[in-house]
């Protein structure tokens, strides 16, 4: 074409097959570009589902340490109760509300590694993202009084009982009368047998509750029981909007 004078020709037809090049690159880029898009997605999916299990697993958990802590504090307050007013007391529940202020409810959660394992960017929804990295800090907020009611009662509560009741009496109501021993088993239909019984001899049940360091003590585990339930309560509500969420998300 240039010999023959033909240059805005072969200009043109060099152009052309720039283009042709161009566009086949930008097409190859936007399918490979599509491509590694879905293959986010698809993680992301996958990613929520996980969460969705997880979550939910969470909350029957935490729902069934809620209610042993409300078991706990509605114990402390009637066993103040029949403190303050004698002739209220029925002896026969004493041991039983007893044995519900010596439990230890912890909250052990599914915890991801999406945070720790870097991979919180798959997920796009700007709020749920938020929610899932504020998710240990408020866990913390919960475990910390966990962990707060489990040094009184080992050190302070359970050694006050030791002096002041018959052990054998309250651990045998834990484990005959009680449904709060069959919360904590990790395998909820086990079943346990009746091993021990309560002791055979009298427990003057109103000289015990009037004692004044015994409202004290009693006082602690009502105080501690309802600061867990309300942290509890707190992070519930932080579960029901990151289900929420989620939901949201995989219904688009």
């Amino acid at each position: 074409m240039i010999k023959e004078n033909k240059f805005s020709k072969y200009l043109l037809y060099a152009i052309g097959e720039i283009i042709l090049v161009v566009i086949g690159i930008l097409i190859a880029l936007s399918l490979n570009g599509w491509k590694e898009d879905r293959i986010k997605h698809n993680e992301e999916l996958q990613t929520l589902r996980q969460l969705r299990e997880e979550f939910n697993a969470n909350l029957v958990q935490l729902d069934e340490k809620i209610s042993m802590r409300t078991a706990m504090v509605n114990a402390g307050v009637m066993l103040l109760k029949y403190h303050d007013a004698p002739s209220i007391i029925i002896p026969d529940s004493v041991v039983v509300y007893l044995a519900r202020t010596t439990v230890a409810p912890t909250f052990d959660p599914i915890t991801n590694d999406l945070i720790s394992g870097g991979r919180l960017y798959l997920i796009q929804n700007l709020e749920l993202r938020s929610k899932l990295s504020k998710w240990p800090s408020d866990l913390v907020q919960v475990t910390e009084e966990e962990t707060a009611w489990i040094f009184i009662l080992r050190n302070n509560y359970l050694p006050f009982l030791y002096q002041q009741y018959p052990i054998r009496n309250i651990n045998a109501a834990k484990w005959n009368r009680l449904d709060v021993v069959q919360t904590l088993l990790l395998d909820k239909t086990n079943k346990t047998p009746n091993l021990f019984s309560s002791s055979k001899e009298p427990v003057d049940v109103e000289a015990f509750l009037a004692n004044p360091k015994l409202a004290d003590q009693l006082s602690t585990v009502v105080s501690s029981s309802l600061f867990a339930k309300t942290q509890s309560e707190s992070l519930r509500k932080s579960i029901i909007t990151i289900l929420t969420l989620i939901d949201t998300e995989l219904k688009k």
